[in-house]
């Protein structure tokens, strides 16, 4: 994203103080002058990370240059884990910060080849039904994708063995892995910025196409990354998107469950549809079911920023909203999720939506709760990079403010800066 300036760095910070600025150590021990428009990773940790405003989408991560940003391993959030360059591209590329999200996703529909998405309600016809949430088309659609050799993996989530609910991003390279991840995990697990990793770890060849799934925060991270950074050696060659309102913190989403008296461990499945949370067993008896509104304080923050449900940046995004039980709502937006679509029609029972007008109204409700939250202007037609100055000057003196780093945060700066 830097060759295109979309957070202009020449507007970057002419004088706009930062809270904590006296613990900073490159102001305390440096003669030389700071390059102007230079915007550190700390200056995004305080702005969005410590300010409880990060989304986990990783975007950060993946697009830092130089490996400095990693992800902490018990809190779950993008970290610093060696010296920083000061190159901005953490802030470029971060939907909370310097990409307006909203304008990179008008240009996506703008430049789509497809002339109207397409909607379906569809089911697998084979074991992933049985494997994944709703009708299964997710697990289904990636396994035939890799079976015609069209994809040689997918980065999806599954529940990590060691502790319940929480979920860890896996490459899935078979029908078999593939169905060992089906279902739905209702925290972030960071796929896009574990993508070396997970090659590194993998026999894919030198170029390898991956398919990604993530929430729609996640999914224009990446196609941000694909349309300003034009990374050559980029392996995602599909985005799926789950229709998406909110993600929950795993910890707070865990003590939210006992609250109510239902131990995690004994809970096989979570869903939220039709603005119900139902937490179901391993029998298919239901544990709990309630309310999604009951789990607000288990949420992330920092979606209620976000006005892409839908997940519009995607090839194909899919979720429950709108078809019955047992379906898969499925939108279809781009060529190369009209190719992969035909590829797996064989593998799939198809048919309308069952409600569109849900999907429709849920898809408002949520830009209206963003238009409302966003201290920053929300503006479709608005230059896609937000400066780090016109970003201070909109969360300044509000609930969403940055926050001066913590004492420990501090001294990990210090050994790294």
């Amino acid at each position: 994203m830097s060759g295109t300036n979309p957070s202009s760095a020449a507007e970057n910070r002419p004088g706009v103080p930062r809270k904590g600025v006296g613990n900073d150590p490159r102001e305390q021990h440096r003669d030389v002058a700071e390059a102007p428009g230079k915007i550190w990773f700390r200056d995004l940790d305080e702005a969005v990370i410590e300010a409880d405003r990060c989304v986990q989408c990783a975007s950060c991560v993946a697009a830092c240059p130089s490996d400095s940003i990693g992800i902490d391993a018990e809190e779950g959030r993008p970290t610093l884990v060696r010296m920083c360059t000061g190159c901005s591209r953490c802030w470029d590329f971060c939907p909370r910060s310097g990409l307006r999200y909203e304008r990179h996703l008008e240009l996506a529909r703008e430049e789509r080849a497809l002339e109207e998405p397409a909607t379906y309600a569809a089911r697998a016809d084979d074991a992933a039904a049985a494997a994944g949430q709703d009708g299964g088309v997710v697990t289904a659609l990636l396994a035939e994708l890799l079976e015609a050799g069209e994809i040689d993996g997918a980065i999806v989530a599954r529940e990590r063995e060691d502790e319940p609910l929480r979920g860890e991003a896996v490459l899935a390279t078979s029908r078999e892995e593939l169905l060992e991840a089906g279902g739905s995990i209702y925290n972030q697990t960071m796929g896009l910025g574990r993508i070396d990793e997970l090659l590194a770890d993998a026999e894919l060849g030198d170029d390898p196409d991956l398919a990604l799934v993530g929430t729609p925060c996640t999914i224009q991270g990446a196609t941000a990354l694909d349309r300003y950074d034009h990374a050559p050696a980029d392996p995602i060659a599909l985005t799926i998107a789950l229709l998406c309102t909110r993600s929950f913190e795993h910890d707070r989403l865990v003590s939210r469950l006992e609250s109510f008296g239902v131990d995690p461990a004994a809970v096989d499945r979570l869903d939220v549809s039709d603005g119900r949370l139902r937490a179901v067993d391993e029998s298919g008896d239901t544990l709990l079911e309630t309310p999604v509104d009951e789990f607000d304080a288990a949420g992330l923050r920092g979606c209620d920023e976000c006005a892409d449900f839908v997940g519009d940046a995607a090839d194909i995004s899919a979720g429950s909203v709108g078809s019955a039980d047992g379906y898969t709502t499925v939108v279809v937006r781009s060529d190369t999720g009209d190719s992969a679509w035909e590829q797996a029609a064989p593998a799939l029972e198809t048919t309308a939506i069952d409600r569109p007008s849900v999907l429709e109204r849920l898809a408002d409700w949520n830009r209206r709760r963003a238009e409302s939250t966003l201290p920053r202007e929300f503006d479709p037609e608005g230059s896609v990079g937000i400066s780090y100055d016109r970003h201070r000057e909109a969360y300044d003196g509000t609930d969403r403010e940055p926050e001066a780093l913590n004492p420990a945060r501090v001294h990990q700066y210090e050994e790294w800066c």
